[in-house]
């Protein structure tokens, strides 16, 4: 091989690889809404939301967070990894509504077989109280109060990371 064609396809393997490394990777939205927070961690500020199906550009990853990068909503931040998927997701018309899709917690006990069927069946035996379990299920903390928790029970919020 001569020295100029040498050259040549080096510089073509090597310009191929700065524009895929130029480019971020695409992830789709799995969860009805997910947070976008300026830190990765749950205790961050959540700057917005986006909801099942949007298009991300992933930044950078951190352990399970990700840096995401949303150019139709101008929002840039983090968001949990779990609330990802590499698959694009096509919404389409038809009988199904999108805003009736299922929640990230449906979603995450449908993952281990508990669906609406099995809590009737639970609910029918009289054996359990979820009266606790709804009341808890209506809790929504902010950042702030986690936080103020946290220091005054001498915990770390590194446990939520």
């Amino acid at each position: 091989m001569s020295l100029s064609r040498f050259c040549a396809v080096t510089l073509l393997v090597v310009s191929s690889a700065v524009v895929q490394a130029a480019s971020p990777k695409q992830m789709s939205v799995v969860v009805k809404v997910t947070q976008v927070r300026s830190s990765p961690s749950y205790l961050g500020k959540v700057l917005g939301g986006i909801a099942y199906g949007q298009r991300v550009d992933v930044l950078e990853v951190q352990k399970d967070w990700a840096r995401i990068d949303v150019p139709s909503k101008k929002l840039s931040g983090w968001t949990n990894l779990s609330a990802l998927t590499e698959k694009r997701i096509v919404l389409s018309s038809g009988s199904g509504n999108v805003d009736q899709s299922a929640s990230s917690g449906e979603v995450a006990l449908a993952g281990k077989g508990f669906n609406s069927q099995i809590e009737a069946e639970y609910r029918q035996d009289g054996k359990l109280d979820y009266g606790w379990v709804d009341r808890m299920g209506q809790i929504n903390e902010t950042p702030e109060a986690i936080s103020a928790f946290l220091s005054a029970g001498g915990l770390s919020a590194g446990a939520l990371k």
